[in-house]
């Protein structure tokens, strides 16, 4: 019985430091500006995204920042070697298919978006140009 405890209680100071070390360096930016215009010889047919982190609140950081549980650090979705692939929209590396992809209802903007309107009345866009602002 006492190596039980003593697991437990190892597991919940793991958890408590891990969680306090996280919230304390831990910053949300109320918006971010997604841009293709980053990848060096490419110039988008469509403008920049803001995407508004404070509309998203809702949902787990990991659930589009997949790799959080690896790394523990939360990176932009096009940093490099994530997706970084301009040219082919196939490619899980596909900055195109991270954000369209109608396939993934969880890390896919398109995806996610479609989904809350299946469900139901929604204010999740999905007109190119609600996202696309020129």
């Amino acid at each position: 019985m006492s190596r039980l405890r003593l697991l437990a209680l190892v597991g919940v100071m793991i958890f408590g430091c891990a969680t306090i070390a996280l919230s304390e360096t831990f910053e949300i930016p109320e918006s971010v500006i997604m841009s293709p215009k980053q990848f060096e010889g490419y110039t988008p047919k469509k403008g920049d995204v803001t995407f508004n982190h404070m509309s998203h609140i809702d949902i787990p950081c990991q659930q589009c920042h997949h790799t959080v549980a690896d790394t523990y650090t939360i990176e932009s979705c096009m940093t490099a070697g994530c997706h970084d692939d301009i040219k082919v929209r196939t490619e899980i590396s596909s900055v195109y298919r991270t954000f369209h992809t109608t396939h993934d209802k969880e890390k896919s903007c398109v995806g996610c978006h479609r989904e809350l309107k299946r469900q139901g009345p929604s204010d999740a866009p999905l007109n190119c140009n609600s996202c696309h602002v020129q």
